[in-house]
């Protein structure tokens, strides 16, 4: 099986269910032989790139269709999709895209396509669309940059300034920013260890923290697998550092999968005291133990829960720290997960109810004098100021407190702070640390 046949097998699969990641994973486990490391990057990089420019190669070969799309058959929609992503966005020469995608109508046989297929590739590639062929800015949003109608409208309406920025920024290529071990290595030790495997590393914006261009997978790395190190955005990492978690402290982390925040927070403490993880989804659970064991923390207890379910037995009043990094709409991690550009939002509401109750449970769990941090990947108003308004009012012995730690270009608010991708180099996140007044 060649890589761009198991490209437009898993675009055809996630067209139809979604769930792009578990749609690559399962086409490239499945595949025999296994793929080459490189032929599997590469059927990565076609799948992941019609995801990402989905509505914009859909708008260029509307141009020279003579049916809509949709009416086409799913093979030769995928095929199309696949070839053209390769000529435009991918440095693959026009004549390979082609031959290869007719090769391709003829293996999943729909060879009556061939010639369509070679024909319509050549005339779209010629396209030089640009951003200003769409004076309105969500049509822009939505065409051009390739994010649904909703989502569309909501940058449009929350961040007239800044949307078209943003939306840009999710197509941005950065570092991967990791977090160092201090208990198991030094930041200078790791540098040198990971330049010898031949990736290139800088220094992040704050102690244990690198950035690095990986050779590879990152979890390919034997600093990896010798727990050195784990990856977490910065601005992630931003969110679990406002913990200020201290050796010796009790500490809640109330949704804690994949466990970034949660290793990060141990690895404050020094491995020292009692850290609480918890977990809705009983399978990422053992997630969260696989990777204490593998970062050498044991100090923290992952557990099965609901957030949005008080449970007295932890101890209400109890925790010096709680973080609540809650379920989120996700749209500022557009750029790591490209199918959210699709969301219809449907449900919001449903989500803003989860995120209020996790957060008053977790103000329930916190000890006098603690510290409450709320945190989203996401960009979206009301789930953020919003939500930290509305909790500061049910709640009026709480104060949100300024970060100490800066990250060039992130906006601190009355109620929260605020990391927009163009102006942080970061995911789309925000984080609110809250304490109780003292003199309450």
């Amino acid at each position: 099986m060649t890589a761009r046949y198991l490209a437009v097998k898993a675009l055809m699969r996630q067209e139809q269910n979604g769930y792009a990641n578990l749609v690559l994973d399962s086409e490239l486990k499945a595949c025999k032989p296994p793929l080459s490391p490189r032929d599997a990057a590469f059927a990565s990089g076609i799948f992941y790139t019609v995801l990402e420019r989905r509505s914009l190669l859909d708008w260029m070969l509307a141009q020279f269709s003579k049916r809509p799309l949709e009416k086409l058959d799913a093979p030769v929609r995928a095929i199309l999709r696949a070839g053209l992503a390769q000529a435009k966005f991918m440095d693959v020469p026009l004549p390979a895209a082609v031959n290869e995608s007719v090769k391709l109508a003829k293996a999943f046989g729909k060879t009556s396509a061939a010639g369509m297929v070679n024909a319509m590739l050549r005339r779209t590639a010629a396209l030089d669309p640009k951003p200003e062929h769409w004076p309105d800015l969500e049509e822009r949003l939505r065409i051009y940059y390739c994010l649904s109608q909703p989502i569309a409208a909501l940058f449009a309406a929350q961040y007239p300034q800044d949307a078209e920025a943003m939306a840009a920024a999710f197509y941005q290529r950065r570092p991967t920013a990791i977090r160092v071990n201090p208990l198991r290595t030094t930041d200078e030790a790791l540098t040198q260890t990971l330049q010898q495997e031949g990736h290139t590393v800088t220094a992040g914006p704050w102690p244990h923290c690198l950035l690095v261009m990986f050779n590879g997978n990152p979890a390919a790395s034997k600093a990896f697998h010798a727990g050195q190190f784990h990856v977490q955005g910065l601005a992630s990492q931003f969110a679990a550092l406002c913990c200020d978690a201290r050796p010796g402290m009790r500490v809640l982390d109330l949704c804690a999968a994949p466990g970034g925040k949660s290793l990060t927070i141990a690895e404050q403490m020094q491995d020292r005291g009692e850290l609480f993880s918890g977990e809705a989804m009983t399978g990422r659970v053992k997630l969260l133990k696989q990777a204490f064991d593998r970062c050498g923390i044991e100090r923290a207890k992952p557990y099965h829960g609901d957030a949005t379910i008080l449970n007295p037995a932890f101890g209400l009043g109890s925790f010096d720290r709680v973080l609540c990094d809650v379920p989120c709409s996700g749209l500022g991690v557009i750029g790591k997960k490209p199918d959210i550009r699709e969301k219809t939002l449907d449900g919001i509401e449903n989500l803003l109810l989860t995120q209020q109750k996790i957060l008053q449970n977790g103000a329930k769990y916190l000890a006098p004098n603690g510290r409450l941090v709320y945190s989203t990947c996401t960009v979206n108003h009301h789930e953020n100021e919003a939500q930290v308004r509305q909790f500061l009012q049910d709640n009026q012995d709480f104060s949100v407190i300024a970060p100490q730690i800066i990250l060039s270009g992130m906006r601190v608010g009355e109620y929260g702070t605020l990391f927009l991708p163009h102006e942080t180099s970061t995911d789309g996140f925000f984080a609110a640390i809250l304490e109780r007044q003292k003199n309450c």
